[in-house]
């Protein structure tokens, strides 16, 4: 039996499989994300703290204009504060030999102030990820789901080893909403920045479920899909597919040839989020050597919407 190994560094958590690293989630100041992703190749794919656009890392979800704040900037931004999006509590199962699920809470919440010193508890989120290893493909299935902050917050979180997360999670605050708005706003909800060989104004090239290329075609267009791949080590190909849910049907894509990728039904029209009404969206990141013909995006697409692992 191949097994999942986490090693818990800090606010680190890297997981592996049969001695292969495979990605890490990671706890920052204002953001809880995964980096570094690696193919079954051991290709890294995507970039962290890219130096034009600091707050792109890796594969994140995130969104600006929430009910009055910023989860997006990692700073102030058109006069919102920034708010910080922080695990409070986490688990792990091993579902197969080569299946493990990770589950965590985490809050989003306002910029601390003098009335609320923890900072408005604005949203709850369960994160549920999914690690598949494979021999083309590592599947890093993601879904986020969100209810209005206006319950209990979680206890004071720790990781596995005990070691304390940043922040101080409290009670519930009594200012916590009973609905949030967000958007609408280009700057949401999953995105990928790429490693940048992958970027198309370096050796990468953008592809889309219907065969159109790169930011011109592709921007502000349909598609199922769209996978970014390129030359990385030793000119060897590799990319990311994204998949999203049926929910996001119809969605533009927002992609940069500078390297970003990013998928939300939140862009064009603000969604309000109750209790009555939590979010509940998934995407497939496909972690592949080759390109998407070699890492068959379309049929993973099928299996995914199909809900077959």
């Amino acid at each position: 039996m191949s097994a999942f190994t986490i090693d818990v560094l800090q606010s680190r958590r890297m997981v592996s499989w049969g001695g292969r690293f495979i990605t890490a989630f990671n706890q920052g100041h204002t953001r809880n994300y995964l980096y570094p992703v690696y193919t079954p190749a051991g290709q890294a794919v995507t970039d962290e703290t890219p130096v034009d656009h600091p707050h792109h890392r890796s594969i994140w979800i995130a969104a600006e204009e929430v009910s009055g704040y910023n989860f997006y900037i990692e700073r102030a931004y058109g006069g919102r504060t920034a708010g910080a999006i922080r695990e409070i509590d986490a688990s792990w199962e091993q579902l197969a030999d080569d299946k493990l699920r990770v589950t965590q809470t985490l809050e989003w919440r306002g910029a601390p102030d003098w009335s609320d010193p923890d900072g408005r508890l604005m949203l709850v989120e369960t994160r549920t990820t999914d690690i598949q290893p494979g021999d083309i493909s590592n599947l890093l299935t993601v879904r986020s789901q969100l209810v209005p902050g206006g319950g209990p917050s979680a206890p004071a979180g720790r990781l596995a080893d005990g070691t304390p997360l940043p922040g101080k999670p409290v009670a519930g605050s009594a200012k916590s909403p009973g609905s949030v708005t967000i958007g609408p706003t280009k700057h949401s909800y999953y995105g990928v920045r790429l490693a940048d060989r992958l970027h198309v104004t370096h050796d990468g090239v953008i592809k889309d479920s219907e065969g159109r290329t790169n930011e011109a075609e592709i921007f502000d267009q349909a598609a199922d899909w769209v996978d970014a791949h390129g030359p990385l080590a030793f000119d060897k190909i590799a990319g990311v597919g994204v998949l999203p849910d049926a929910s996001f049907d119809g969605a533009p894509w927002f992609v940069r040839d500078y390297g970003s990728l990013c998928i939300s039904t939140m862009r064009m029209q603000a969604v309000e989020i109750t209790a009555d009404q939590p979010w509940d969206q998934t995407v497939r990141f496909v972690i592949h050597d080759g390109d998407h013909n070699d890492a068959d995006i379309a049929g993973e697409f099928q299996r995914f919407r199909a809900g077959e692992s």
